[in-house]
């Protein structure tokens, strides 16, 4: 079997902010975790859980107050690039050109390389705007994929982005989340920091956090389904199903595609797979 390459190793990882008072304030206790190469994980809790924490570790703003993290490179600014929530936060120029100047790798080209460079990298996002747009001119959307395609553009092993969509309209979600498709399956590792759970469905891996502690980590179908999931997979009629799950222990209500998925095996249906996705749902009952 094949050993995965870790890109990241957190080990016993704890943070603790020192108070005005002088009293500290403990958001990580205990904290391990390894980031491959190639997966996406989704990392998902309440306020105040701690998932955030895990952006600020990871883009190297944050240090640890115990524990250690190991990282394929030292050079953390060009292994992880981040995505944040408020897409201006990130601004640096008024127009995209001036954007993208900024990176090293627009440093290296000719003003006329520039000019086609812009297109190629707004195209792999899905953008056709001029690079002579005004930042203040774009929508919540645009400025979001443009933040996307600067990230993008530095070739970063990993990708993260800390709930991007929190702040954009469903259309706008729905071209971030296909952007982030389209270069996870060019080799990009992606970790996606979200309290919306029908984006939990791309991930292949999740991490649940917890008053600080990692309090899930496994699949999509194992953390909206808990073991009534792996009963399913083995095609066992479900007679009574358990609600429990590590999504429901977490304090959320699972997505309607899950609900309603519980809902039919609860009636005595077997559902293979189980569905995580509108998509998924309507192929598994039209096979029956």
């Amino acid at each position: 079997m094949r050993t995965r390459e870790k890109l990241v190793s957190l080990k016993n990882a704890s943070i603790v902010y020192r108070m005005e008072s002088g009293e500290g304030r403990r958001v990580w206790s205990g904290v391990s975790l390894d980031i491959h190469r190639g997966e996406w994980v989704a990392v998902v809790g309440p306020n105040g859980s701690g998932k955030s924490t895990l952006a600020s570790v990871l883009l190297g703003m944050n240090p640890l107050s115990e524990g250690q993290v190991q990282r394929r490179t030292d050079d953390v600014t060009s292994m992880t690039r981040g995505v944040l929530q408020l897409p201006e936060a990130q601004f640096i120029g008024e127009t995209i050109a001036e954007e993208l100047d900024f990176l090293p790798q627009a440093q290296q080209l000719t003003a006329e390389g520039r000019r086609s460079w812009y297109a190629e990298v707004l195209a792999a996002v899905g953008l056709s705007l001029s690079p002579e747009r005004t930042m203040a001119t774009l929508s919540g959307g645009q400025k979001q994929l443009v933040n996307l395609a600067a990230a993008l553009a530095t070739s970063p092993e990993i990708l993260l982005l800390d709930e991007p969509t929190a702040m954009l309209d469903p259309a706008s979600r729905k071209e971030v989340r296909e952007a982030v498709r389209q270069a996870h399956q060019g080799g990009t590792t992606i970790v996606w920091i979200s309290h919306r759970l029908e984006e939990v469905a791309d991930a292949t891996r999740v991490i649940g956090f917890g008053a600080g502690r990692i309090t899930f980590d496994g699949e999509p179908r194992k953390f909206f389904y808990g073991e009534v999931g792996e009963k399913s997979e083995k095609f066992e009629k479900i007679k009574k199903f358990e609600k429990s799950s590590p999504c429901v222990e977490l304090g959320f209500d699972p997505p309607f595609v899950i609900q309603t998925a519980m809902h039919l095996l609860e009636q005595g249906l077997t559902l293979h797979p189980l569905p995580l996705n509108m998509e998924e749902l309507a192929e598994v009952i039209s096979c029956r």
